[in-house]
């Protein structure tokens, strides 16, 4: 896959927070640490979109399927009561 050179500018403080993660040895460079970064920011955005979409899809089965919790598991529990 083709690689994209990005451009980033950061402030004397945050990288000199950069240059000591590196220095410790978790990441080789510096294009592996934002390589690092960004993977792990796009994970972020990707759960917090499938977090509403699931919040979603639970809002509209709770309108469809107005029944608490407990009501459920009571119906379930008479059911298998009655297939046995």
């Amino acid at each position: 896959m083709p690689e994209i050179v990005l451009k980033a500018k950061l402030d004397e403080f945050l990288a000199r927070r950069v240059e000591k993660i590196i220095e410790r040895g978790m990441f080789e460079n510096e294009e592996e640490f934002l390589k690092g970064a960004i993977k792990e920011m796009v994970r972020k955005y990707e759960i917090q979109e499938l977090n509403k979409k699931m919040d979603n899809f639970a809002q509209e089965m709770a309108k469809k399927h107005p029944r608490s919790l407990s009501e459920a598991v009571l119906a379930v529990r008479t059911e298998e009561d009655e297939s046995l």
